[in-house]
């Protein structure tokens, strides 16, 4: 995986990001998942859900992903595309324990 791989990576804020119960065990099976299943993003790549807990109040929005994923730290952060608003911007990513990705947060 490449460190190199989000355009603004050194101004990403992780401030909204979700780090309670984050390892790296966590993070490899990640980005193993992530590479497997989105290595290569486009138009018919499978769109990622919010976490069901945060699903709500991001108005149970789909995210089409549009990059390879990037660690920072224990945070695996995409850039993808909402399908309810349009516009692109930067998530987190995580597999949960049933072995499925999904998003955690949009950072800033």
């Amino acid at each position: 995986m490449s460190e190199d791989t989000l355009s603004p990576s050194p101004a990403l804020s992780l401030e909204k990001a979700v780090r309670i119960g984050l390892n790296e065990v966590t993070r490899d099976k990640t980005l193993e998942l992530y590479e497997r299943k989105y290595g290569q993003p486009d138009a018919n790549a499978a769109l990622l859900l919010f976490r069901g807990d945060v699903a709500e109040a991001n108005q149970y929005d789909k995210i089409r992903p549009l990059s390879v994923a990037k660690a920072m730290g224990h945070v695996i952060v995409i850039e993808g595309q909402s399908q309810k608003r349009g516009t692109s911007g930067h998530y987190q990513v995580q597999c949960n324990q049933w072995g499925l990705l999904e998003i955690l947060a949009q950072l800033a």
